[in-house]
């Protein structure tokens, strides 16, 4: 096999040419984003000229002397089968690492895209789903270590764990975990469809966002967008939820890098129409309380109609409640729109991933993360994506442990969970590597 160092040009062509399922990290975007981060290169390996494989690759300084590889989400093949061929992913891998050498990486690490093992909305392991560890084994027989198959939260590595929606039907039984042919027949569900996957508080959520003073504005990365709103919206999650919030200017680069498919989508509350809202309820509560006295005066002895205004009362005083909060909240709040909830999400030809998001906690009855949900949820289906990927959870399923609250939230979505096949570790100076290595994966043994 032929290693080839590819232009940039090049690799989104073999990406589209492939028309195969793929990460947003190993996306043409990404590597345009991260190249203005880091130093790149991008390997293919090729027989009798056709490209078979490509990958992109990180360098980072490592001891000083010497830098480390890192690809964060492994090579992407021509066809599934390749994926799978051990002869021919040994060539590569042994060619990529002869190169890596000349660049004086001492270690190369890759993170995987095939899922482990399957599980079930819940967390568990599915008895008669697929399981790949079979593939985890390939792996060292062509040369790495496995690393550990670790849960939680790991700001060093790509996240293990993610929540998505299976957006066409019988996705699992047909990839068995790998990624697929963008054109594989499989039937796209519907919104209505996806919607009786959900709890049920979920789908009355939807409902409520529907109503005409929730309104959601969605940018692309083409367009002049403003992160303001978002950033605050983040902060406001950051400090409940207990995590770091980054680079902003990152968030802003990494939304401009995709272009069309990058979006900025964030819902609000339109204080006006929710004040008018509010005011035509009023009137007309006190309409209907109106009659429905007049009716008992009539009726006196018809437990069902004093159950009737009782009703229109209990209506009548919520809906007061709310107009006295709405005017408490106009004190300590100018803005005409104020904002609820707001998400950056990347699409790739075959899912559409939601990597970072925050709301406010104190106007969470406004259902402003639901908002933001039902706008990209649909966007996905109609772009005919395989997937909706909420991106990274902990791996913890129990109400007392880390990140389940985040997990929980996803799942009412009607999300499943996935689990990639971990981290893996080439050792390409035996001495140096393994000294780097020990330092910024000491649990790698736990494998």
């Amino acid at each position: 096999m032929e290693i080839l160092t590819l232009t940039p040009e090049q690799y989104g062509q073999f990406l589209e040419d492939s028309r195969m399922a793929y990460n947003f990290m190993q996306s043409m975007p990404f590597v345009n984003y991260m190249k203005a981060h880091d130093e790149i290169e991008i390997y293919g390996g090729a027989e009798n000229g056709k490209l078979l494989y490509a990958l992109p690759v990180i360098f980072r300084p490592a001891m000083k002397l010497f830098k480390y590889a890192s690809s964060l989400r492994e090579w992407v093949a021509a066809n599934p089968k390749l994926l799978q061929d051990e002869t021919r992913l040994q060539d590569f891998v042994a060619g990529v690492s002869a190169k890596l050498k000349q660049k004086k990486a001492i270690v190369w690490l890759v993170e995987s895209s095939i899922e482990y093992q399957q599980h079930d909305r819940n967390g568990d392991v599915l008895e008669d789903g697929f399981q790949n560890e079979d593939y985890r084994e390939m792996l060292t027989r062509i040369g790495f270590e496995k690393g550990c198959l670790w849960r939680g939260y790991d700001e060093s590595r790509q996240s293990r764990w993610v929540s998505w929606i299976d957006l066409q039907k019988n996705m699992p039984e047909t990839s068995h975990g790998y990624p697929m042919a963008l054109a594989n027949g499989l039937e796209e569900y519907t919104w209505q469809e996806l919607l009786k996957e959900m709890a049920g508080n979920t789908r009355r959520s939807f409902q409520k966002t529907d109503l005409p003073y929730i309104v959601t504005v969605r940018k692309d990365g083409t367009e002049d967008f403003d992160l303001t709103d978002f950033d605050e919206l983040l902060e406001a999650s950051a400090e409940k939820h207990h995590f770091g919030v980054g680079s902003k200017e990152h968030r802003k680069d990494l939304v401009r890098s995709f272009g069309n498919h990058g979006y900025v989508s964030t819902a609000y509350l339109d204080v006006e129409a929710y004040e008018n809202f509010l005011n035509e309820k009023e009137a007309e509560f006190t309409a209907k309380e109106q009659a429905a006295m007049e009716v008992c005066e009539k009726m006196p002895n018809s437990k069902k109609k004093r159950n009737q205004l009782l009703e229109i009362q209990e209506q009548k005083n919520h809906n007061e409640k709310e107009i006295a909060a709405l005017a408490e909240l106009k004190q300590t709040e100018p803005r005409k729109r104020i904002p609820l909830a707001s998400g950056i999400f990347l699409e790739t030809p075959s899912e559409m991933i939601y990597l970072f998001g925050g709301s406010n906690p104190a106007l969470a009855r406004y259902m402003g993360p639901y908002a933001n949900q039902k706008e990209m949820i649909r966007l996905a289906l109609d772009h005919g994506l395989q997937r909706y990927n909420f991106w990274g959870i902990s791996g913890n399923f129990q109400p007392e442990e880390e990140g389940y609250g985040v997990y929980f939230f996803k799942k009412n979505l009607g999300a499943t969970v996935g689990e990639y096949c971990g981290e893996f570790y080439l050792i390409l100076n035996n001495v140096f590597g393994k000294l780097f290595l020990d330092k910024i994966r000491p649990d790698r043994k736990q494998a």
